[in-house]
């Protein structure tokens, strides 16, 4: 296996490419609940999964740092039993003092890779103050962002991505952890309510089983369409970040 992330190199490992390296990864996720038939880990692990496909066809001109954290913002789905979740405080504290480490280190890049809706208030903000006082350059986007809208209306029945447990959750989960996935209760799912969108809610009151599409539509095909694009386009935007 190739050693991509800085957590499986040596100190000499990195040292030997720090030359090199133009920006690092670093991708945050969540642990909570996926209806009942996703695991958990669902947003954390897809998140690793293509960041280091990615990375794996750039390398060393990016690299993967681990996840700072496992866990990410999730209170709005804490009435599910084993849902974690940190404070927007705690989330962006340790984001910026790992970036912190690593500008100490050199780096002066950093592309914070989002697997989870939650995430993103908090990712941007803590991005402006990444920016502001450790002076590097910042993205911060999540995987999803970048899978052009034309493709994704081919390949989806939902007009939705990613929703929540749903077409476009099930069908990537049956390929990076099939095993994990309870095809024996993927659910019918519904549509959440458009007049809803832009309330602040807890899942529950948005869909009383928590997922918010139809994970029915998912199957295994899709989900190897749907990595191959934003992996591809993942290659391109941290080419393309590595040289500003």
């Amino acid at each position: 296996m190739q050693k991509v992330s800085l957590d499986e190199m040596t100190r000499e490992e990195f040292k030997n490419v720090l030359e090199m390296v133009k920006a690092v990864v670093v991708p945050v996720g969540s642990i909570e609940q996926h209806g009942p038939h996703l695991p958990m880990k669902h947003d954390l692990a897809s998140v690793l999964y293509v960041a280091r496909k990615a990375v794996e066809r750039v390398y060393p001109k990016i690299i993967l740092a681990p996840p700072p954290l496992n866990i990410g913002i999730s209170p709005h789905h804490m009435n599910w039993p084993g849902t974690l979740t940190v404070s927007n405080e705690t989330f962006m504290n340790v984001i910026f003092e790992v970036c912190k480490s690593l500008r100490k280190h050199g780096i002066g890049k950093v592309i914070l890779l989002n697997g989870h809706g939650g995430n993103v208030p908090a990712l941007r903000l803590v991005g402006f103050r990444i920016r502001d006082e450790l002076k590097m350059k910042v993205a911060a986007l999540s995987y999803w962002d970048l899978i052009p809208k034309d493709f994704l209306e081919k390949i989806l029945e939902e007009d939705a991505c990613p929703g929540h447990s749903g077409e476009f959750e099930t069908s990537i989960a049956l390929v990076i952890h099939p095993e994990l996935v309870r095809k024996d209760l993927i659910p019918k799912g519904g549509k959440r309510p458009s007049y809803l969108k832009y309330m602040i809610l807890n899942q529950e009151e948005v869909c009383p089983n928590g997922i918010d599409l139809d994970p029915s539509l998912g199957n295994k095909e899709k989900g190897e369409k749907i990595l191959k694009a934003i992996i591809d386009e993942l290659e391109k935007y941290f080419l393309k970040f590595a040289e500003i």
